[in-house]
C-alpha cells in the first residue's frame, strides 16, 4: 500500500516530479508498504551502487553520492539515507544532520536494494532502523556526480506523512503441520508456551535487549487481564500462537475458536499459528486449526522445562540439540518459569555465535507477517 501525501501542485502524492534540465535525477517517490518505507528514484543513466560513498560529508563536492534527505516536517536537521557501500544492495548508509547540515553522526543499516531496469533503483527499509518515526517529513532526493550537485525538487521540499502500522495476520494458514523449518538456512524458532503470565515481561525484556524474536502460543483463559502484554509481544517483533482455552488435550473447535477471537479483540491480529498442548495431534485437530485458518506446529527441541530441571539444563538441553531450521519449545507461563528466563540470555548468545538468526515461526517456514496501516 503506497501512502503519501504532497504540497499542492504535485503531479501525485508522494512524487517528486520528473526534471527537464538535462540533470541525472527524472524522478523519486516515497511510499509506504506494510511496515517498510519504499524510496524509489529514476534516473538517465545505469547507476554504479559500488561507487557511490554511503557516507558523504555534505559540504564535500567531491564523492559521488544519492541520497534521500527527510526532516520531521517543522523541526531542523535531517537524516540522510545514502546508497553505496560495501554490500550495496543490503545495506544503506544514515547521517543525521543539524540545521546547518553539519553531520552528527554516521551508521549503516540494513535495508534492501534492487535494480527492476537500468535508470531505476527501489530502496525498502523498516523505518525503526533510521530512527524514522510516524510523522509529517519534508523530503527530498540529493545527488552529486563527478562533482556537480543536484536536487529533486530543487527548491520546495515534497511532504510525505509516515504512518504507523500494527500487524494484523500472517500468511500460510492451513492443513499442515510442521515439527521444523528447513534444515539448509541458519535460522531457527524460540517459541514460548502457557502465557501469558507474570513472567513473560521478563522473557520480553531479555528478546528486546538480544535484538531477538519469537512465537508465544497463548492460553485464552490467560489472557484477560494481560491484553496490554500481548501487544506488546507484537510490537516488538514477536509473533502469537494460539494454545488452547484451557489447555485442553487433542482440543476441538470450541476449545481453538475462542482463543483466535480473544487474541484478535485485544490486539487486532489473527493468528495463523496453532499448538496442540502436550503435541497432542491427530488429524481432527490439524482440520479444526485449519478450519479457522491456522497450522499446526509442534517442535524438535525440547528442553523438558515445564519440570523445572534448572536453568543450566534448560541452556544445556537447547543449545546441545538446536540445529539449523529447529522449532525449540520452552514455557513462559503455567508455573515457575524463572529457570527457563535465567537460561534465555545465555541460549540467544551460544547460539547466536554460532552463526543462528531467530526468526518468529511464521517467518522459519517461508511466510509472512501482514501489516496495515492506521491512524
Amino acid at each position: 500500500m503506497a501512502i503519501a501525501t504532497a504540497e499542492p501542485g504535485a503531479a501525485s502524492p508522494g512524487d517528486a516530479q520528473p526534471r527537464a534540465d538535462g540533470s541525472g535525477l527524472l524522478g523519486a517517490s516515497l511510499s509506504q508498504a506494510g511496515r517498510s518505507l519504499v524510496a524509489t528514484i529514476r534516473t538517465r543513466y545505469t547507476v554504479a551502487l559500488g561507487g557511490l560513498d554511503p557516507k558523504p560529508r555534505p559540504a564535500d563536492p567531491a564523492p559521488d553520492f544519492i541520497c534521500f534527505e527527510l526532516s520531521r516536517h517543522g523541526r531542523d536537521g535531517a537524516r540522510r539515507l545514502c546508497l553505496g557501500g560495501a554490500r550495496p544492495h543490503r545495506s544503506i548508509g544514515l547521517e543525521l544532520t543539524d540545521a546547518r547540515g553539519r553531520v552528527k553522526h554516521r551508521d549503516m543499516v540494513a535495508a534492501r536494494v534492487r535494480r527492476p531496469d537500468p535508470g531505476k533503483l527501489v530502496l525498502a527499509l523498516i523505518p525503526d532502523d533510521a530512527g524514522l518515526r510516524p510523522h509529517r517529513y519534508d523530503w527530498r532526493v540529493v545527488e552529486s556526480r563527478r562533482g556537480s550537485f543536484e536536487a529533486l525538487p530543487g527548491r520546495a521540499w515534497r511532504v510525505f506523512r509516515l504512518r504507523p502500522v500494527r500487524v494484523v495476520g500472517c500468511t500460510g494458514g492451513g492443513a499442515v503441520l510442521n515439527a521444523n523449518g528447513p534444515r539448509d538456512r541458519p535460522a531457527l524458532a524460540l517459541t514460548f508456551d502457557d502465557g501469558p503470565s507474570d513472567y513473560t515481561r521478563g522473557f520480553l525484556d531479555v528478546l528486546r535487549e538480544k535484538h531477538a524474536h519469537a512465537t508465544f502460543f497463548e492460553i485464552g483463559q490467560e489472557i484477560p487481564g494481560r491484553a496490554a502484554m500481548i501487544r506488546r509481544i507484537l510490537r516488538e517483533g514477536s509473533e502469537i500462537g494460539n494454545h488452547t482455552m484451557h489447555h485442553a488435550f487433542f482440543p476441538g473447535y470450541s476449545e481453538i475458536a475462542p482463543t483466535s477471537a480473544l487474541i484478535e479483540s485485544s490486539t487486532h491480529f489473527s493468528p495463523c499459528l496453532f499448538r496442540p498442548p502436550g503435541g497432542g495431534v491427530d488429524a481432527a485437530v490439524i482440520d479444526a486449526a485449519a478450519g479457522l485458518g491456522m497450522r499446526t506446529v509442534t517442535w524438535d527441541v525440547d528442553p523438558g522445562d515445564w519440570a523445572n530441571p534448572g536453568s543450566g539444563a534448560v541452556y544445556g538441553r537447547v543449545v546441545g540439540a538446536a540445529r539449523p531450521g529447529s522449532i525449540v519449545v520452552m514455557h513462559d507461563g503455567g508455573g515457575d518459569r524463572s529457570g527457563t528466563l535465567a537460561a534465555l540470555p545465555h541460549i540467544v548468545d551460544t547460539l547466536r555465535a554460532r552463526g543462528f538468526r531467530f526468526a518468529t515461526v511464521t517467518e522459519l517456514l517461508g511466510e509472512r507477517l501482514l501489516y496495515r496501516p492506521y491512524g
